[in-house]
């Protein structure tokens, strides 16, 4: 499949040329240092239009776990659930993070990795051939590739001797290509893997044991259904226990001044459910924000305090809710999915 690869150093492209030029995929550069790339929005929609399929790429310049995170919670933020065809690409060739050695790389790249997964995307990771031999632990990293290979003497034209052949599933195999409906030049691809890399941001399944531990810190708390009534402890998301989550309204206290952090408000059953269940569903993101975990391999101590109303923000941002740090109905129903 014949793709390319932009940014706003493209300008705008006229996709349905593109497209006509014989292009069935773009990766579309979705942020840098800055921001949101100039020329996403129009590349996304045009894309759409010409039926030409998507990914992003962010090159990362990221040189901690929690930086990776940050990166990664910005795509997310852009991509606002869209579709993509393609997936997400971690971009990493930045001699910044080279510096830092396999294994610093390693825990950059699975944070970025998880935090965008966990989202409901498929993620994998452009380099170039130096990188993938030499520098990536591909072992532990083992999600698609796409590589970069191609000659000094690059005119645009693919060199069939010089596929990489190292299990990746595309190639970018020039940066000195010329497309219709594009100005200057361009990075051509060939896209060639059968990895599945379709994801919209939604990737959810209702977790039965989920219910049933909600319902028994609901009963433990006094919440009831609709009727007045004790829950049923069946797993089941029913109407009694639906109706018994719309009363839930979790939060911090008021911001301590003298401390410098917010103070300690809801408490209860519910509360050390939301620490456990966050813990199970987003703990690698939590770790890397907070530098722990919400229970650090302990109990929970069922208290909505700083790090619960950051933990709960993330969670929010990772999917796609509105970010407010108080656990409501809404974030609630959430976190019963996986």
């Amino acid at each position: 499949m014949r793709a390319i690869d932009v940014s706003a150093y493209q300008g705008k492209p006229d996709w349905s040329k593109v497209k006509k030029a014989g292009v069935s995929a773009a990766i579309l550069r979705i942020a840098n240092r800055k921001g949101k790339d100039e020329s996403f929005e129009h590349n996304y929609a045009g894309c759409e239009t010409a039926g030409i399929r998507r990914g992003v790429y962010r090159y990362s310049y990221a040189k901690s776990p929690a930086e990776a995170v940050r990166e990664a919670l910005g795509v997310l933020n852009i991509l606002d659930n869209r579709p993509l065809e393609l997936g997400v690409w971690l971009d990493l060739e930045w001699s910044g993070q080279r510096a830092l050695g396999k294994k610093a790389i390693t825990a950059i790249a699975q944070a970025f990795i998880k935090t965008i997964t966990t989202a409901g995307y498929k993620c994998g990771i452009y380099c170039n051939m130096d990188w993938h031999k030499n520098v990536l632990d591909t072992a532990t990293l083992n999600v698609p590739y796409w590589i970069a290979r191609y000659p000094s003497d690059d005119s645009g034209i693919m060199r069939p001797q010089l596929k990489p052949n190292r299990g990746e599933c595309g190639w970018q195999y020039s940066s000195k290509g010329k497309v219709d409906g594009i100005n200057g030049h361009v990075d051509l691809d060939e896209w060639y893997g059968s990895a599945d890399m379709f994801g919209t941001g939604v990737n959810k399944v209702l977790e039965s044991e989920a219910v049933r531990s909600l319902q028994e810190a609901m009963k433990a708390d006094g919440i009831k259904d609709k009727n007045g009534n004790d829950l049923k402890i069946d797993g089941a998301k029913g109407l009694f226990t639906e109706s018994a989550i719309t009363k839930i309204l979790m939060k911090s206290g008021a911001f301590d001044t003298a401390r410098g952090k917010y103070s300690v408000g809801s408490t209860g059953q519910v509360v050390k459910w939301l620490e456990m269940r966050l813990d199970s569903l987003i703990g690698d993101s939590i770790q890397e924000l907070l530098g722990h975990t919400l229970t650090n391999g302990k109990n929970p101590d069922g208290k909505y305090g700083a790090d619960v109303r950051l933990a709960v923000g993330l969670f929010q941002k990772l999917r796609g809710l509105q970010i407010d740090y108080k656990a409501g109905p809404k974030t609630v129903t959430e976190l019963l999915f996986k």
